[in-house]
């Protein structure tokens, strides 16, 4: 099969070298059976996942809305260009709540639904981890995790407290700082992180490096995702039959 996936951006956004490792990190999760290619979105929508997180106001939410917008516009060619799947790159889930409501025709898998909805299948309870804290990010996320039928599940956030432009030169203190939020997360009952911010993991590190640092179970999120698109592939189900809330 053949999936797309599209990094929430449009190019040049990211810098050169944070560029070029998330579409690699994307396409080094094919395999004999899959081929992944890489795209950005149509144009620039104002949002820029990256760098510190400003506090949100209404030209942040147009921005993201813009950006689902263009997302779902990108979701659209890659069926046209007869792609199998679309898969966004990031835990936001640009664009695929919109694709689907514009009736693609192919699965538009996201990662964040990938990752709460495989804590789901292993009924375990699980917490999340993001780069900055935010209490009107954290309250989305949970409206997200509701509407995906996990509420009952989710035990709550934690962070990492370093906007994601820094990872890469304060990598170590990345790890240390996600040690200390596994153990928050265990202290809330979680048995696995089971969502985690994509500069986290797997770009700056491997679900297995993560989990042999903290003890704590580790999901990655893009796995779970083009699994989930792969399943969907291979069941033949049409996209259609998905309801959300669930």
């Amino acid at each position: 099969m053949k999936i797309l996936c599209m990094l929430p951006a449009a190019k040049g956004v990211y810098p050169p070298e944070a560029e070029a490792r998330r579409l690699k990190v994307m396409q080094s999760y094919a395999s004999p059976a899959t081929q992944i290619d890489v795209d950005y979105m149509p144009e620039a929508s104002g949002f820029v996942p990256w760098g510190g997180q400003a506090r949100p106001d209404h030209r942040t939410t147009e921005k993201v809305t813009r950006a689902h917008d263009l997302g779902a516009q990108r979701a659209q060619k890659a069926e046209q260009d007869g792609y199998d799947a679309f898969c966004p790159y990031g835990v936001l889930d640009i664009g695929v709540e919109e694709a689907r409501r514009r009736g693609v025709g192919i699965p538009v898998v996201g990662q964040g639904e990938a990752a709460a909805l495989s804590c789901a299948m292993l009924g375990r309870r699980f917490a999340t981890c993001s780069y900055v804290a935010s209490a009107e990010g954290d309250e989305a996320l949970r409206t997200r995790i509701a509407s995906w039928g996990a509420a009952g599940l989710y035990v709550g956030p934690t962070a990492i407290g370093i906007p994601n432009s820094e990872y890469p030169e304060r990598r170590p203190e990345v790890l240390e700082r996600f040690v200390d939020c596994a153990r928050q997360a265990r202290d809330m009952g979680a048995e696995l992180m089971g969502i985690v911010a994509m500069s986290i993991c797997p770009t700056e590190f491997s679900a297995k490096e993560l989990t042999e640092a903290s003890g704590l179970p580790v999901l990655d999120a893009l796995a779970a995702q083009i699994a989930m698109a792969e399943w969907w592939r291979r069941t033949g189900l049409p996209p259609s039959l998905l309801r959300l809330p669930r």
